[in-house]
This record gives structure tokens, sequence and C-alpha cells, in this order.
């Protein structure tokens, strides 16, 4: 190289390098500014979004119904009408029954559910059992018979909760049952029971042409089909046992505070901090059913997880059934809320041994507190539970939905000419166990605030506007809980003024969410709920 190449060289690597930091402090100043961030996030989500529609619209809609010929076979809407009071007589009768939901064999792999990966995570063992538990109560009203049970699973569609209850006609007609609600834990650590945690690759290669070609059972996703079926049969054995076993006794219910045990990932940093117990006290003396309400993910052991477990609610019960009682554990409005298990945790332990002892402290806390601080419940229940439509306004999960890595039950709306709109048809469920405790029955991960109030306004939220609805909390008398993830699992359920860009910092929930107005739809769906249950109250 000659002199003058040289000189060249060392000009132009010299105008390069000056020319680079220009740009990099140009840059550095551009992203200084919030309002250039927020352009960038917002400009980067409708991208996304807009590519994974794209995507989206090239899956055929075969299979998904027109409104005006949706089946809703399965659908089971609670008590006829409402009590005010008792009737006379009124007395519970109350019935358990557990199983577990891991068949002894099955074909092909079992995929972990609650963290996508590539390649999926492959279950590689057991650590400990997943189980489903249900409760029948009856308050000998005459009315019938209503079950709530619960998965140690990450989720379950209202399409596989309504093949549950399909197997139960003969016992829903015989034992005269108004409602079964089934929902699910919600933990990490399970086998995949959604779909969305298997070999994506291959359910994107296969699924499109067979959805094209009618064949639906050819379809490919994260559940496996051995471990769905055995789910089925078990959940419906397990239902009916819970109903046969029903027997006399006394029910009642205390509200501790358990601030203690959770923490909130996403601002304004609400949580749910009411720990409900519900306790059946058998008159015959047999076992008490003990049952506790928290709102917190079971999300403790991480992404790397392949043993299968139910995370700490699993040893919630343990703890419960070590001390002679049945044991249920029903997640609450628990969206981005996490556990906090420095609270009174012992020096020394072990990871895995931190979380057994976390789900054991919450029982001992249970199993500690005043029992001065339970009321009984007069035997009167009342449920309804209505079927709502949600408007699909969120790619990911219409792509996720037509591709059939899940089966969550989508609709056709029809619009002006061959144009038509997309719905996910689900489930929203009211409860009252005598005057003071009430239950909200919601089809999805909640955001706390919805519940309990707290919610930005529009000094603060994402969109610079308010969220316009009371709490669900203020518009009920008496204690209100929420069953997260109860009858259907359609994702989060953000504020809708509060729903902003996936890229956003901590807005990651909007990804796996039915769309930006689902808080809004559910709210006023609660509403019609609330209003419908008092127009047959007597």
């Amino acid at each position: 190289m000659n002199k003058k190449t040289v000189i060249k060289s060392l000009v132009g690597s010299a105008v390069g390098t000056a020319g680079a930091i220009v740009l990099k402090n140009k840059a550095k100043e551009f992203l200084s500014s919030e309002e250039n961030k927020r352009m960038l996030m917002d400009k980067g989500d409708v991208i996304a979004h807009r590519i994974v529609q794209k995507l989206a619209d090239r899956v055929s809609d075969k299979g998904i119904p027109y409104l005006n010929r949706y089946d809703n076979e399965g659908y089971l809407e609670g008590s006829g009408y409402f009590l005010s009071e008792p009737k006379t007589d009124a007395k519970w009768s109350v019935g358990f029954a557990k199983s577990s939901i891991i068949p002894e064999k099955w074909n092909g792999d079992l995929y972990i559910g609650g963290y996508l990966a590539f390649p999926p995570n492959k279950a590689n063992g057991i650590l400990n059992d997943q189980l489903i538990r249900a409760v029948a109560f009856d308050d000998n009203s005459g009315r019938g018979i209503n079950v709530f049970a619960v998965i140690d699973c990450i989720g379950i569609s209202n399409a596989d909760i309504r093949t549950i209850r399909s197997r139960l006609k003969n016992l829903i007609n015989d034992k005269n049952i108004v409602s079964i609600n089934i929902s699910a834990t919600h933990c990490h650590s399970g086998v995949d029971t959604q779909g969305i945690w298997g070999d994506l690759i291959k359910a994107v290669k296969t699924n499109p042409k067979a959805i094209k070609q009618g064949r639906t059972d050819d379809t490919v996703s994260g559940k496996n089909k051995d471990f769905m079926e055995n789910l089925f049969s078990v959940a419906a054995k397990t239902i009916e046992e819970a109903v046969l076993n029903m027997k006399e006794g006394k029910l009642s219910f205390a509200t501790l505070d358990g601030s203690m045990f959770v923490r909130d990932k996403r601002a304004p940093y609400i949580t749910d901090n009411t720990l409900l117990s519900l306790k059946f006290e058998p008159k015959d003396k047999s076992k008490t059913v003990q049952a506790v309400f928290l709102a917190a993910h079971p999300v403790c052991y991480g992404s790397r997880q392949r043993e299968i477990s139910s995370d700490f609610p699993y040893y919630i019960c343990e703890e419960f059934e070590k001390n002679g009682l049945d044991a249920m554990f029903f997640q609450g409005a628990e969206a981005a809320v996490a556990t906090n298990r420095g609270y009174n945790m012992p020096e020394g332990l072990t990871w895995m041994e931190g979380i057994a002892e976390y789900g054991r402290s919450i029982a001992r806390f249970v199993l500690d507190s005043d029992k001065a601080l339970y009321k009984e419940i007069e035997p009167m229940l009342n449920v309804k539970v209505n079927e709502i439509l949600l408007p699909s306004g969120n790619s990911v999960l219409e792509l996720a939905g037509k591709l059939r890595l899940v089966n969550n039950n989508m609709t056709k709306v029809a619009g002006d000419g061959d144009d038509y709109d997309l719905y996910f048809a689900s489930e929203l469920g009211y409860a009252e166990f005598g005057k003071a405790l009430k239950l909200v029955m919601v089809p999805g991960e909640m955001i706390p605030e919805i519940l309990t109030g707290g919610a930005f306004d529009s000094s603060v939220s994402y969109n610079g506007t308010d969220w316009e609805f009371p709490a669900m909390r203020e518009i009920v008398d008496g204690h209100l809980s929420a069953i997260g993830l109860c009858n259907d699992a359609i994702g989060y359920i953000v504020p809708d003024n509060d729903f902003g860009s996936v890229f956003a910092p901590e807005h990651y929930e909007e990804a796996v969410s039915a769309g930006g107005k689902t808080a809004s739809n559910i709210m006023s769906a609660f509403i019609r709920l609330l209003d419908a249950a008092e127009k047959i109250r007597y």
C-alpha cells in the first residue's frame, strides 16, 4: 500500500469514526426524550401487530362458525332464581374429591406450559403431582347443586371445560347440577393444557394446510392428546365423586391480611391483599374442607424447570392435608402479581426448599389465624353465569386461535359484504354465599385494581385517559373476591386506559390479551350480570 493510499485510508477511517460518533450522539439525544421513546415503542407495536395480523389473515377461518350457528352446548347458567333469604329448614351440604391428572402412560412428549422456548421445554420428570380438586355445594333450596373445581395447570379453555361438562350430562340431569365452574391455579411448571408451549415451528408448517382441508384433528399444538383425554376423564370422575360425597355441615369464611405474601411487578403496584379462607366443617366430624383464595403467580421455579410441578399451591394443600384437612387453592386477580417469598423464610434454605416453605407458611398462617375472625355463612347460594363475547383485538391471540394452537371458542359476527368481526366466546360468573361473601368468576388474569380500585387516572395512564368504571368491590355489598382463569383462559385483562405498547416497560401483559377493550367489556358484562341477578331475586 503506497503512502497516498494509506493517508486516504486513515482519513476515511477518521471520517467514518467521527460520523459514527455523531450518529451515536444524535441517537442518544433522540432517545433522551420520553416523547421520542414513546413514539418508537408505539410504532414498533403497530408494525409488529400488522405483521402478525397478516399472518393471521392468511390462515383459513374454516371451522369458525358465525354467531347464529354458534353451538353453546355445555353452558350451564347457574341458579334459576336468586334468594334474598335462606329457605325454611335450609342447610349446607358439601362434598369434596381430588385426583391426579397425570396419566400413568401417554404417547409423545409432555411440554411444560408457561414459558416460550426454542426448542420447547419438554418434561423430563415429576417433582410433585398435578391434581384436580372439586367441591360441590347445595343449600337444599331445591334450586340445584353448584360445583367449583380447580386444576393445577397453566390454564384451560372454555371449549375444554364444556367437554368436561358434556361427559357429566347424566349426572347433571340426575342430581340437578346447575353450574360447574372450573378454574386453573395458573402454575407455570405443569403440563401445557392450552397449547402454545409446544413445537411452534412444526405447528406453523402443519396447521394451515390441515385447517384449510378441514382436518382439524391433524393440527399440532403443545397439548398432548392422551394427557388431555385423561384430564377430561379424571375431571368428570372427580366432580361426580364430589357430588356423591356431599354431607351436611357448617360453612364459614374469614378475610385475612395476606399482604406479606404478594408483590406487584406492574405500576401502580396494587395487589389484592385479602387472603380469603373458606371452610366447611361436616356435621359427622369427618374431614374439614379448607379452601384458600390468594392472588399470586405460581412461577417460583422459573423458565428452566423441566420437572412437572404444581408450584407453591401444592405445598399449601400438602400442609393442610398434614393437619387432617381436605384442601383447595383458588387463584385470584393475579395479573402481574408475584410471590413475596422473603416473608418469614428461615435462613439456610435452598431455592427448592424456599418454594415449599412459602406454600406451607401460607397454610400455617391460615391455621394459626384467630378463629373469632370466621363468620358463619347462612345456607343460601346464588350463582349466575353469563355467556359473553369479547372482540378480538390482539393479532397474537387471534393467530394462535386460527392456527388451533389454542382452542378458545371463536365466532364470527357478520359485517358488510363478506367482512366479519372475530370474537372470543367466553363466560363470566357471579356467586353469593349467604349475604356476606361474593365471588366473581373471571375468565382470565385480571389486573387487581379492576377488583380493588386504584387504577391509573388520565394524568399517568398510558393512553392519557381515565378508567371510567368503579372497582368491582364498590358495586357489590359484602366482601367480593375473584376466582381468576375460571371457565376459560383468555389472557390478561388490562384497564383500557393503560393498555399500551408491548415494547414499553411493564407492559408485557398486553402481548397475551384478547385486546385493549377486554377490561371494559368484562366490566360492562359484570354490571349487566349484577343487574340480571337482581331481576331474578326473590
